[in-house]
C-alpha cells in the first residue's frame, strides 16, 4: 500500500491560493512615479555603478535585466534603464494595504514574504467557480487601488508549494489552477531547478541517482526517494503529489537578528565599527522590548573585504534588553576579534530568547539603562525613528539599516508610511 494512504490529511482540490506580486519593488516605484511607467526600471541598493539590482520591472525583465546583477552591467544591457534607490517604507506600506485586501476574504491568510502570501480556502468555497471568484475579487481590489500598476500572479492547488509553482508559471497577472489529474502534465517541460527549493547542488545530486527532470522525480517511488534522500526524499514524494508538508505552526522567537552591509564606505577601525554596532544594537533592543522579550545570548559576525570572516559569541549571560547592555556586550565581542581588513558586512544575533514576564529579575540588577531605553522608545515612537540616538552611533547617522526582508522578519513597523511623495 502506498504511504500516502496511511495519512489522515489528504490533498484537497482548490484548497490553497498563492498570491505573488509581480516585480513588486519596481511596480511600487512605478505606481508612485508616473514618469517611470512603461519604462525599464531597476531598483538598486545604490544608484552607482557598483550597486546591485534587487528588483527589475516587467519591462526591464523583458530585455534581460535580472536580479543580482550590477548597475553597470544593467546599463550595458539596457542603456535606457531608470535606476532608482530602494524605498523600504514604501514597500511595507503597500504590503500592508495588500494584506488588508487578502484578510478581507473569508480565507486564512499568511504572508510568506513582503510580496508573497498564501490563503487557505474554507471548506465551503473549495470549488473551481468559488475560487475563481475569490481570485477575481482580489485582482479587482488591486486594480481599484493601484490602477493596474501593481499586479499579481495567482496559483491554485492542493498545497502551498504546488500553488506557488503555479503562480510562477504565468506572469504577469496570471491565474493557473492545478488539479490532481493535471499534476504530471504540469511537470512536463520543466527542469529540476525550475522547482522551488531545488538548487544546482540538489539537482546534481538528483541526477546522480537517475532523476533527470521533474517528471522523473514525480514518478519515483516513495521507497526509492526515502532510501536515496532520507526523510527529505519522503517529503518530496508527498510534496510533488500535492500533500501539505510545508506549513509549520508559528513559534515564539528563538532568536532575533539583524545584519547590514557597509558598502560603499566599509569601516576598518574599532571606533568606526562600533558606530555600526551601536546603531544595530538600538534596532535589536527596540524589537526586544516591543515584543516583551529578553535575551540571554549574543553573537557577532563580521565579513571582511578580502572575503574572510570572523565570529564570536557569549552563549550564556545575564538576561538583557536595554540598548546599553547590548552595546557593552558587542564591544566585548569585537575586542575578541582580529580586524584584518575593512568590514563589509556585520550581523548580530540575540538568542536564548524568553518572555520577560517569565523572569524574576535580580533586585540588585541596575535598571537605569532599561528605563533610559524605554524612555527613548517612547520618544522615537511618538516623534519618529532616530529622533534620539546615542552619541556612539551619531557618526553612523547616514547608515541605512532600513532594509526589507524577503521572508521571516519582513514587516518591521515604521512610523514613516512611505519614502515617496504621492504623485497621484
Amino acid at each position: 500500500m502506498l504511504p500516502e494512504n496511511f495519512l489522515k490529511s489528504q490533498p484537497i482540490e482548490y484548497s490553497t491560493i498563492y498570491v505573488d506580486m509581480n516585480s513588486f519593488f519596481a511596480s511600487v516605484e512605478q505606481f508612485y512615479n508616473p514618469n517611470l511607467r512603461g519604462k525599464p526600471v531597476g531598483v538598486a541598493t545604490s544608484p552607482g555603478a557598483g550597486g546591485s539590482i534587487i528588483a527589475a520591472s516587467i519591462e526591464a525583465k523583458c530585455v534581460g535585466i535580472k536580479t543580482g546583477i550590477k548597475v553597470a552591467e544593467a546599463r550595458l544591457i539596457c542603456p535606457d534603464i531608470a535606476i532608482v534607490h530602494d524605498s523600504p517604507n514604501s514597500y511595507r506600506s503597500i504590503h500592508r494595504q495588500i494584506m488588508d485586501i487578502l484578510h478581507a476574504t473569508p480565507c486564512y491568510v499568511r504572508a510568506k514574504s513582503i510580496d508573497e502570501a498564501y490563503l487557505k480556502v474554507p471548506s465551503y468555497l473549495r470549488t473551481r467557480p468559488s475560487v475563481i471568484n475569490l481570485v477575481a475579487g482580489i485582482k479587482s481590489s488591486l486594480l481599484d487601488l493601484y490602477g493596474g500598476h501593481i499586479l499579481c500572479s495567482v496559483g491554485v492547488a492542493s498545497n502551498v508549494w504546488l500553488a506557488k509553482m503555479a503562480s510562477n508559471s504565468q506572469k504577469p497577472d496570471g491565474l493557473v489552477m492545478i488539479h490532481k489529474a493535471a499534476i504530471a502534465k504540469f511537470y512536463q517541460g520543466l527542469s529540476l531547478i525550475d522547482l522551488t527549493g531545488i538548487n544546482w547542488r540538489m539537482a546534481k545530486n538528483l541526477h546522480a541517482i537517475g532523476i533527470q527532470n521533474p517528471l522523473d522525480f514525480y514518478d519515483a517511488s516513495w521507497k526509492y526517494l526515502n532510501n536515496k534522500l532520507g526523510i527529505n526524499g519522503g517529503k518530496w514524494y508527498l510534496r510533488l503529489r500535492g500533500f501539505e508538508v510545508d506549513i509549520v505552526k508559528l513559534k515564539a522567537n528563538k532568536s532575533i537578528s539583524h545584519q547590514v552591509t557597509t558598502m560603499p564606505n566599509p569601516p576598518s577601525s574599532f571606533v568606526e565599527i562600533t558606530t555600526y554596532l551601536s546603531k544595530i544594537a538600538i534596532t535589536l533592543g527596540s524589537r526586544l522590548r516591543k515584543k516583551g522579550l529578553v535575551a540571554g545570548g549574543i553573537a557577532l559576525y563580521i565579513r571582511f573585504l578580502d572575503g574572510n570572516w570572523q565570529e564570536s559569541s557569549f552563549k550564556r549571560v545575564l538576561f538583557f534588553r536595554s540598548d546599553a547592555e547590548i552595546i557593552i556586550l558587542l564591544k566585548m565581542l569585537l575586542k575578541k576579534l582580529k580586524i584584518t581588513s575593512k568590514v563589509t558586512k556585520i550581523s548580530i544575533t540575540l538568542f536564548n530568547i524568553v518572555d520577560s514576564d517569565q523572569l524574576t529579575f535580580n533586585l540588585f540588577q541596575k535598571t537605569s539603562g532599561l528605563q533610559l531605553s524605554s524612555a527613548i522608545d517612547k520618544i522615537n515612537n511618538k516623534y519618529g525613528k532616530d529622533t534620539i540616538i546615542p552619541l556612539s552611533s551619531y557618526s553612523a547617522g547616514c547608515i541605512n539599516l532600513n532594509r526589507v526582508g524577503f521572508a521571516g522578519d519582513l514587516i518591521r513597523e515604521t512610523h514613516n508610511p512611505t519614502d515617496k511623495q504621492h504623485y497621484l
